[in-house]
């Protein structure tokens, strides 16, 4: 019952990382090119208050930044998918040295036109040159008082990747070192990992298995929990470190300061979801728990199916002619970047022995769209891969359109985009031809998936996080029991007396990487949100719907997050959109019945 190693699988499976580099010594000529280019930027020093040396940094910048990419895939895709390679941790380590080396030689940039004068830099991006240029000098001058002089800047920026080190530990301690014990369950003998765990054991329609499987997982978290309690407090310290010598007054703002997004929309998403989905999502467990028959439902069984039949399963290729010709519905542009990602073998399938679990895409300046999958064969995969295709469709869109200095689309909008193709791919497979119990079926999966995991899992991990963040800025001491305490309150707060909280639940905070990227989790629901509201439209056929969903794709991060989601039609500056969401779970609820 072991994951297979790397070597075993079928190479057509796989994603093709050769269409980086051919080889690995191409990928450090690469990296020697890459640095002499890195070099010649400081000619621009002490220069850029001349508008023709700012324009030629600016482009020597969009040449960094394109290289970059290329770079940072090769360098560490390889390492997400087998982490017992040495060659790829090797490929992985250099990776961090050359954002170090990166970061370094381009502080001064910042500094620069922080400090310039602002009528300068309008007349610049009024310029015919200069235009192109406006959103990046724009986000640098907003954030103008939280830059610190260039010798701090560049101290920093040499030893970013020893400061901000606990998330390649995190992941040395999941994939190398956490070992879970082997469970037996009617008289057969399981190995348990975390892929196994997350994507076969914990939706298993046999409750003994689940439950096994459950307490087996847990108990070698536990082993552990002393030591990733270290590893992500002293990233929360670290985080709340920088905020303070940047001058702001909580991490929560330093960290959403780069999001564009205010503390009133945070703290919004966060406490309606908390308020008013929790009571539709706990009649959803209930309805659960009637479907099969349980006289109580547990954490350890709220991930099952809904319908109470073997899951049925689906081919590759099936699931590829499915997404085809679902998402045709955006025109001959989207339609061809999804064939790529099939034909050249952007996508990584199968689960092995050391890849990371879950699910993402990461594209590359004008190249691929990797995306990591740990395929099952569940029919829920179909919507996973239409998220991660979604993620495939806006870079590729916005890195065609937008320059490569260009920020990208921010962290509160960056899920809109995956999670609208969730939706519209579910209404595009209840328009088939289905009986009561199919529809019924497919919506359970549709809430399980799509809705349960962006805005019930995620949603628990950030104010899981807002709690620490808050106790930080407190100046409370941590520790595990502390971050235990945190997640087991935001399980019963939000659970209440419908789902009773199996031991070992308090624990989940050592399950996702999401901690080691800012605030992302609570952007989950914003971008579900927002792709609710389109994937709707879109799947009754608006027109004019998909061509403004496209225009806002090829904008990338040319706009505010806000501004972005405004511009498809929903507005996101109260809480009505997400009221609406919310209503319309509870509507998806009365299919269960």
């Amino acid at each position: 019952m072991s994951l297979p190693l790397r070597k075993d699988l079928d190479p057509k499976l796989t994603w093709d990382l050769n269409l980086l580099f051919k080889d690995q010594e191409s990928f450090e000529k690469a990296i020697v090119a890459y640095q002499k280019d890195l070099q010649t930027i400081s000619q621009y020093q002490g220069k850029l208050n001349q508008e023709k040396q700012l324009l030629s940094m600016l482009q020597l910048l969009e040449k960094i930044f394109a290289q970059l990419t290329w770079l940072n895939d090769f360098g560490f895709l390889g390492y997400e998918v087998d982490k017992n390679n040495p060659v790829y941790e090797e490929n992985n380590y250099k990776l961090l040295a050359i954002y170090d080396e990166t970061k370094k030689a381009l502080s001064f940039i910042e500094v620069e036109l922080a400090n310039l004068d602002p009528n300068y830099l309008q007349s610049f991006v009024e310029s015919q040159s200069g235009a192109a240029y406006q959103r990046y000098l724009d986000k640098i001058y907003m954030n103008r008082g939280h830059v610190l002089s260039l010798e701090v800047e560049s101290a920093l920026s040499s030893i970013n990747s020893q400061l901000f080190n606990q998330y390649r530990l995190s992941n040395v301690l999941k994939y190398q070192d956490l070992h879970f014990e082997d469970f037996t369950c009617r008289g057969k003998t399981y190995a348990n990992t975390f892929a196994g765990f997350e994507g076969d054991y914990e939706v298993d329609l046999d409750p003994e298995l689940r439950h096994a499987a459950w307490d087996s997982f847990h108990q070698g978290l536990a082993k552990y929990q002393n030591t990733a309690a270290h590893l992500y407090i002293s990233h929360v310290q670290t985080e709340k470190a920088i905020s303070k010598l940047r001058g702001y007054d909580s991490v929560i703002d330093y960290l959403l300061s780069d999001q564009e997004v205010s503390r009133e929309a945070y703290d919004r998403q966060i406490d309606v979801i908390m308020t008013h989905l929790a009571p539709v999502m706990q009649r959803y467990a209930k309805l659960l728990a009637a479907k099969h028959g349980l006289s109580k439902i547990s954490l350890a069984d709220i991930k099952i199916p809904y319908s109470t039949q073997e899951p049925k399963k689906i081919s590759i290729q099936a699931s590829r002619q499915m997404i085809q010709d679902a998402l045709s519905i955006f025109g001959s542009e989207y339609r061809q970047i999804i064939e790529r990602a099939f034909e050249e073998r952007w996508i990584d399938y199968p689960m092995n022995q050391s890849k990371s679990t879950g699910g993402f895409c990461s594209t590359v300046y004008q190249g691929p769209s990797y995306i990591l999958l740990n395929w099952t064969g569940l029919l829920s995969e179909v919507l996973v891969l239409a998220h991660e295709l979604g993620h495939a469709g806006h870079f590729q869109l916005s890195y065609q359109y937008q320059k490569a200095t260009t920020p990208e689309a921010s962290l509160y909008f960056i899920e809109a985009p995956s999670t609208a193709n969730e939706v519209f791919m579910c209404h595009y497979l209840l328009s088939k031809d289905l009986d009561d119990e199919e529809r019924a079926n497919l919506v359970g999966e549709f809430i399980s998936r799509t809705y349960f995991h962006n805005m019930v899992t995620h949603l628990l991990e950030a104010d899981f996080q807002r709690k620490v963040y808050l106790a930080v800025d407190c100046g409370e001491n941590l520790n595990a029991q502390k971050l235990n305490q945190f997640f087991k309150e935001t399980l019963e707060q939000f659970w209440q007396e419908a789902v009773e909280i199996n031991p070992g639940a308090e624990l989940t905070w050592m399950r996702q990487p999401h901690y080691y990227m800012g605030l992302y989790s609570y952007t989950y629901s914003a971008g579900l949100t927002i792709g609710t509201q389109i994937g709707r439209k879109i799947a009754n056929h608006d027109h004019e719907t998909i061509q403004t969903w496209l225009d806002v794709l090829k904008a990338g991060g040319s706009m505010k997050p806000l501004d972005l989601a405004k511009a498809a039609g929903v507005d996101m500056s109260n809480d009505q959109a997400l009221r609406d969401t919310i209503a319309y779970v509870d509507h998806l609820l009365d299919y269960l019945k």
